[in-house]
C-alpha cells in the first residue's frame, strides 16, 4: 500500500470518527462501507481494522464524555454484559458468513439508524422524577444550552435485550453498537441524545475488542489498512467528543441521516451486485 492510499485511509477514518464521536456511534458505521465501496479494502478485512479502530475511538472520545459526565457509568456497565456477548457470537458469524450477507446485513443496519436518527429529533427525555428501582438515574451539565439535565433511564429490562443484539451486529460489521445503542438508549429508555452518545462511546470500546480479538484470531487484521485507521480514528476521536460540548446535537442529524441513506441503500445494492458510479 502506497503513502498517499494510507494518507486517504486515514483522513476518511478521522472523518468517520468526528461524526461518531458526536454520536456515539463509534466511526465504524462510516468507516467500514466508505473503505469497501470506494477504497476497494477486502470487506473482512476492513471490519477488523474497524474494530480496532472504534477501541481507539472509544478511549479517545470517552474521557471527554466522562470529564463532562455525559456517560451513566451505572449504566453502561449493566447494559455492557449482554452487549459483550452478542459481540462474540457476532464476529464469529462474520469471519464465515458470505460477503453478500454482510453487506445486506449492514445497509438494512444503516438504514434503520438513518429513520431512527431522524425520529429521536422529537423524542423526549425520561421524567426526572420518575421511580430509579435501579438506581440509573443520573444529571450532566450541558454546555449548549447552559442546562443541567435530569433522567431516569426506563425499561431497563428491554434495554438489556436489545444490548445483546446491538452486541451481535456489531461483532458482524466491526461497529461498536452505538448504530443501535443510541436510538434505543435515547427512544426507548427515555435517555438524553448527550447522555445515550456518552455511555454508547464509552461501551462500543468493550464491545469491539471482544470483536477485535476474534478477527485477529481468524487472521483478518492487515497492518496496513488498520494503521492508517487507527491514526486517524485518534485524531478525529478527540476533535468530536469536544465538538459535542459545543453543537447543538439534532442539528447535525439531517447531514447524518443522507450519509447513512447513501452508504445504506449503497450496500444494500452492492449486495444484489449493483454498483454506484464512483465506487467499486
Amino acid at each position: 500500500m502506497d503513502v498517499l492510499r494510507s494518507l486517504e485511509l486515514g483522513v476518511v477514518a478521522a472523518v468517520a470518527a468526528v461524526l461518531g464521536s458526536m454520536l456515539g456511534l463509534g466511526g465504524g458505521v462510516f468507516l467500514v462501507p466508505i473503505f469497501t465501496l470506494f477504497f476497494g479494502v477486502d470487506q473482512k478485512l476492513a471490519i477488523g481494522a474497524s474494530a480496532v479502530a472504534v477501541v481507539t475511538n472509544s478511549v479517545v472520545g470517552s474521557s471527554v464524555h466522562l470529564r463532562s459526565r455525559f456517560t451513566n457509568l451505572r449504566l453502561a456497565m449493566l447494559l455492557q454484559v449482554t452487549t459483550a456477548s452478542g459481540a462474540v457470537v457476532g464476529a464469529l458469524i462474520a469471519v464465515w458468513a458470505d460477503p453478500r450477507a454482510i453487506n445486506a446485513v449492514f445497509g438494512i443496519a444503516l438504514v434503520y439508524a438513518a429513520a431512527s436518527m431522524a425520529v429521536r429529533r422529537r423524542a423526549n427525555a425520561a421524567d426526572a422524577a420518575a421511580p430509579d428501582p435501579h438506581r440509573l438515574g443520573a444529571a450532566f451539565d450541558d454546555p449548549a444550552t447552559r442546562q443541567t439535565v435530569r433522567y431516569v433511564p426506563r425499561r431497563v429490562p428491554l434495554g438489556l435485550g436489545i444490548s445483546g443484539l446491538a452486541g451481535t451486529l456489531s461483532g458482524m460489521l466491526g461497529i461498536g453498537g452505538g448504530v443501535i445503542l443510541v436510538p434505543a438508549m435515547n427512544l426507548l429508555m427515555g435517555i438524553p441524545v448527550k447522555a445515550a452518545a456518552g455511555t454508547s462511546s464509552f461501551m462500543v470500546g468493550i464491545t469491539a475488542v471482544a470483536t477485535a480479538f476474534v478477527f485477529y484470531a481468524e487472521g483478518k487484521i492487515d497492518a496496513t489498512v488498520v494503521v492508517p485507521a487507527m491514526v486517524g480514528v485518534f485524531l478525529g476521536g478527540q476533535y468530536g467528543s469536544r465538538l459535542t460540548r459545543r453543537v447543538q446535537t439534532q442539528n447535525l442529524v439531517v447531514v447524518f441521516v443522507l450519509i447513512l441513506l447513501y452508504l445504506g441503500v449503497s450496500l444494500l445494492l452492492k449486495a444484489v451486485g449493483i454498483t454506484l458510479p464512483g465506487q467499486r
